[in-house]
């Protein structure tokens, strides 16, 4: 069935034609859809995350939650010039997540290639500046924005302590018999693909040293072309 539905954001009022499947069915083959696709984004972020950790020697550019731990322990000891540096990477995440959502917003039911292009595009400036880590740094806080739910199931790229406590509370609902649903399980999806895309980060870093970064840029355009041939989602 069709609906009409309004674009993304105010600015724009005209309505626009969706197929939304309002049967069982259709919305579980939406949520796979979603979910594999949140699998292929947090791979990237793991991939660039594990560049980032190996470069920096010990800082990340996407796992905030360790950053500001380690900003603490740099406080706690009086290394303010670690501290300051930490504070540098944890500032331009932020504002790389806002920037990634404004144009979100702007960009309407096309956001997810949008966010992509901007991805790939502070990425490559990485690579060509030898792995720096501002622009990654940068670009991991916008593709944030790329996407945020697969059907009704949240989803995050970037946050691996929200997707587990997801799976834990889902696991505990079953446990308890609270809820015998299992969409739970989709947060598991994301976090092996953060996982996997570590790993062949890692991988390549060992291998080919700094010009490790140009394989998350192949992928981050990969992505960004496969985005452009399907339907958004959310």
């Amino acid at each position: 069935m069709k609906y009409p539905i309004s674009s993304r954001g105010n600015h724009d009022r005209t309505d626009r034609w969706y197929w939304r499947p309002n049967e069982p069915q259709g919305n579980v083959l939406v949520e796979a859809w979603g979910l594999v696709l949140a699998g292929l984004l947090a791979a990237l972020a793991g991939m660039v995350d594990a560049i980032g950790y190996l470069h920096l020697s010990g800082l990340f550019v996407s796992f905030m939650s360790g950053n500001s731990t380690h900003l603490a322990v740099s406080l706690g000891q009086g290394n303010l010039a670690e501290a300051g540096a930490i504070s540098k990477l944890v500032a331009l995440f932020v504002l790389g997540a806002a920037a990634g959502q404004v144009l979100a917003e702007f960009t309407g039911e096309r956001h997810l290639s949008w966010v992509l292009a901007g991805v790939t595009v502070l990425l490559t400036m990485a690579a060509i500046l030898g792995t720096a880590p501002e622009p990654m740094v940068f670009a991991m806080g916008a593709l944030n924005a790329s996407m945020q739910r697969a059907g009704n199931i949240p989803v995050s790229v970037t946050f691996v302590t929200g997707m587990l406590v997801g799976f834990g509370r889902g696991l505990g609902d079953l446990l308890t018999r609270r809820s015998s649903e299992l969409k739970w399980l989709g947060q598991a999806v994301p976090w092996l693909g953060l996982i996997a895309g570590a790993t062949v980060g890692g991988t390549a870093f060992m291998r080919i040293g700094e010009a490790a970064i140009w394989v998350s840029v192949v992928l981050s355009a990969l992505l960004l072309a496969f985005s452009a041939a399907i339907r958004q989602l959310d």
